[in-house]
């Protein structure tokens, strides 16, 4: 038998002492000080870890990483929090007399989660922890114009921190609303299902965006531009829009519910596109720009005109009267495009 068979490396026990503590620290059981201060420190358990691996002569022979957790829990217990506690913000801007509002959203890092607000007295409301402080601006003017955004510079936290930091936005649904979203690293999550939408824009960031979208009183203009994140779209049953459509290199779905009709302007970029039509809707393609990506139709969708990736279809709903759905691919890149 190998005489180093059973031994155990004490760094193996150190790195499965710290994936504990991460996870507990992530429940939030762990005080916010010693969070933040093991948020900071904790780079130096990699450092220890290196120079173990170099193999550099140890003092005392006690590894490297063990001295590192050693001075990352002296760290914490002279200097638990040496960038401060994540700042946390309650915002609650009131109807007042405003018949409209004009709410522009900057994300961040924070993972953000938008939802309509059942309180009729509430234009927008707020609850935000992160690492900066977020900044509220009202105009007012009548669009009353909100905007929301990271503080600049401010106090900043670890690049991977133990504290968990979110952004909760509440949209009212007493007046009309346009709502502009620009997406940071972090992932957002809304759903405007209830807001009553005039203009909606999207700007993508790197972070995943989900977003499910209403069917409001009349018509209204979406426009998206995607990132390298990806970007997801819900429609609501019975929604009527028209929407600009522009995406990058991150994946990009928008999926139609029953009973809708929709104008789609399509630029694509490197990035996979998916456009899922109800079933039975009357439906036209219009492909104007043929792209190096491959172009996937529905085989309810029967060629009109053209040639090759270029052309017009249509399902046989829309050839015997006007298209529901008019989708239009003004220029197409390298990713692939899908409707189905």
């Amino acid at each position: 038998m190998n005489a180093g068979q059973g031994r155990r490396d004490p760094r193996a026990l150190i790195l499965i002492a710290i994936g504990l503590l991460w996870l507990i620290a992530q429940t939030g059981l762990v005080p916010g000080t010693v969070a933040s201060g093991l948020g900071f420190y904790w780079p130096l358990l990699l450092v220890g870890l290196g120079l173990d691996l170099l193999g550099w002569e140890r003092p005392w022979r006690i590894p490297y990483t063990a001295l590192a957790a050693v001075a990352v829990v002296l760290g914490v217990a002279l200097f638990p929090a040496p960038n401060g506690v994540g700042a946390i913000t309650h915002f609650d801007e009131p109807v007042g007399t405003a018949t409209a509002a004009s709410i522009r959203m900057t994300l961040g890092a924070a993972p953000t989660d938008v939802r309509a607000v059942g309180d009729s007295a509430s234009l927008v409301t707020a609850s935000t922890q992160g690492w900066r402080h977020a900044v509220f601006s009202v105009g007012a003017t009548d669009p009353k114009r909100i905007s929301i955004e990271p503080q600049a510079g401010g106090s900043r936290g670890p690049t991977l921190t133990f504290r968990p930091n979110r952004w909760h936005i509440g949209i009212g649904t007493a007046v009309p609303v346009e709502l502009t979203t620009r997406v940071g690293s972090g992932p957002a999550d809304l759903d405007l299902r209830d807001v009553d939408l005039t203009t909606f824009e999207l700007d993508g960031g790197s972070g995943p965006a989900k977003v499910v979208l209403p069917d409001a009183a009349a018509r209204y203009r979406v426009g998206v531009r995607g990132g390298s994140g990806a970007t997801s779209l819900r429609i609501a049953p019975g929604a009527a829009l028209d929407m600009d459509l522009t995406t990058a290199s991150g994946r990009t779905g928008v999926t139609f519910g029953q009973f809708g009709a929709a104008a789609v302007r399509l630029r694509s970029g490197s990035g996979p596109v998916t456009i899922d039509v109800p079933t039975g809707a009357a439906v036209r393609v219009v492909v104007t720009s043929d792209g190096s990506g491959p172009l996937h139709l529905g085989r309810f969708l029967k060629r009109l005109a053209g040639s090759g990736d270029t052309g017009v279809w249509a399902s046989g709903e829309a050839s015997a009267g006007a298209p529901s759905f008019l989708i239009t691919v003004e220029r197409a890149g390298s990713g692939p495009i899908t409707v189905r």
